[in-house]
Formats: structure tokens, sequence, C-alpha cells
């Protein structure tokens, strides 16, 4: 393992001074042993595109630093059993590739070309913004997120169950992200009302997902403090099938289950209204899928 000293300006002694170190771990061991011992006195560093925005807007970083970005199998994509595995430092540009529609779409639409090849799926999740494309996608196909500890060893958590609050999640001050698990089988589609096709903050964006056994999942961004699925709109679909009653129906549902706030971006009424939009497109664009199921079995 490589500690190499972050040196940096500090203003009151006018002179140049270590502030921090970066840790440099070879394999995920080392960095669950590392992040295990200093818990919240070391920041987990991928592709450091949120953390180099926190570091502009205040004069205070980090207090030290682990680059994850040696451990090996970091970035890793494949399958496994069926699935999609995507290794902590998988970046958008690598997740804009996999054969799933909603999670490849919403990937593109993050940043600019630069951005997307240095951020990764789990600093969408640790920094777990309620406007995280990403995480609205892996809501869509029922993702579990795997979290490591040095002692303790694995757990896996349904994304569902991750987000517990604005900015918050499962993720404790001692454990790391891992990997991310989703379906490889289900349909799903992708939707981003933004200002202009990426480089930008969604006001509002939905993706939906169809399992092979009929579940549906419909979940938003940026209408609450978390990425959130509109459950009373899926069971109207998984009972009423993908009629246009039933679909107008779920739309009216989603536009209650959210709860938008006014912000320099949009209205919250605007929001609401589209998350209504965006239901009622998706799941039309599902129902005329050749092999969609019209209700749960």
């Amino acid at each position: 393992m490589v500690v190499s000293p972050a040196v940096g300006y500090h203003r009151k002694d006018v002179c140049l001074r270590i502030l921090s170190l970066f840790y440099q771990p070879q394999n995920i061991e080392e960095a669950l042993r590392i992040r295990g011992e200093m818990g919240v006195d070391v920041t987990p560093l991928g592709g450091g595109t949120d953390i180099i925005v926190a570091l502009n807007r205040s004069a205070a970083g980090a207090k030290h630093y682990l680059d994850l970005t040696h451990v090996e199998g970091y970035s890793d994509v494949r399958r496994d059993n069926g699935d999609w595995r995507l290794s902590a430092g998988a970046s958008f540009s690598q997740l804009g590739r996999l054969p799933v529609r909603a999670l490849a779409e919403a990937s593109m639409t993050v940043g600019g070309p630069a951005i997307r090849n240095r951020g990764t799926i789990a600093g969408n999740l640790g920094t777990a913004s309620p406007a995280g494309d990403g995480c609205v996608a892996l809501m869509a196909i029922d993702a579990t997120v795997e979290l490591g500890h040095a002692s303790r060893g694995k757990r896996v958590i349904p994304i569902d169950e991750y987000f517990t609050g604005f900015r918050q999640t499962a993720l404790l001050e001692d454990e790391l992200i891992t990997s991310v698990s989703i379906p490889a089988d289900w349909q799903t589609t992708w939707y981003k009302i933004g200002k202009r096709g990426s480089i930008n903050i969604s006001l509002v964006c939905c993706a939906v997902g169809l399992s092979p056994k009929g579940d549906v999942r419909i979940a938003f961004g940026c209408v609450a403090p978390t990425v959130i699925r509109a459950k009373s709109a899926e069971a109207i679909i998984e009972k009423g099938g993908f009629s246009e009653e039933a679909v107008e129906a779920a739309a009216q549902a989603a536009m209650k289950e959210v709860a938008p706030i006014d912000d320099h971006r949009a209205s919250a009424a605007y929001k609401q209204a589209m998350c209504g939009v965006l239901a009622r497109r998706l799941l039309g664009e599902m129902s005329k899928s050749q092999n969609v199921k019209t209700s749960k079995e």
C-alpha cells in the first residue's frame, strides 16, 4: 500500500504544509481495513467528481483520503449468475454500454464525457442526491447494494432500503460500497426532463422496470428528499395491467406520491405534473413492448 502526503496551502501560516494523506490500497482487504480503522477520518475517493466540487465550495476538505482506484477489480463489470455485477468503481461510461436500457440511458445523461469517464456508480450512491440519475435507474430494477467491512464481512441491502433520508444512506462510517447487482432480464424505460440533454441536473427523471414475473417498478428523482418509488402506482399496473385506464390511474397516483419543492430549477407544481407525464409516457412505452405482460400473474 502507498501512503502519500497531500500538500495544501494554509493561509494563516502563509506556507505550504501537509493537510491530509492519500492512502492507496492495492486490494479490497487493505481498503476495508483502513476504512474500518479510520472511519469518518478517511474519505473514499473513486472518480473524485463530487469531492472536487465540494473542495471548490469549501476551503476545508476531508481529513484524509482513501484512493480506491488502485484496488484490483475496482471497475469491473461482469455477468454473475444471470445478473450484472457492477464493481464500485464502474464508471458511467462503462454503464452506458450495458444492455439495460434505463441504466444505460441514465448513465449517458450524467455530465459530459470527461465526467462519465471518471464518475462511478458508488459515488452516485454515496452522495445519495435525490437528483442522482443512476440511483433512479437502479431503483427501477430492484438493484442490491453490497457493503463491506473488514471484520463483519459483507451485507447486501435492497436499493429500496438503502436511502434513509436526504443525502443519508444505510452505509455505515466504517464500511465501503463494494458492488451493485442488477437483474439482466428486466425490461426498462427511462426519461429525464432537463434544460439540456446532459451536463445538467434533472428537473424530474423517471425510470420504469418490469420483471419477467410481472413485478413493476416506477422510480422518480428530484421530487422527494430521496430517490423514491411510486408504490401505489406500481400496484395499479400490477393489478390492472397496461390498459389505458390503468396507466392513467397510475399516472394520477404517482403525482400524489411525490413531494417536490420549489427551487431555482422549477416549481413544485411543475415537477408534480411532470411526474404524471413521465409515468404516462414510460408506462405507455412499456405497454407497446412485444413481450410485455398485461398483468402480474
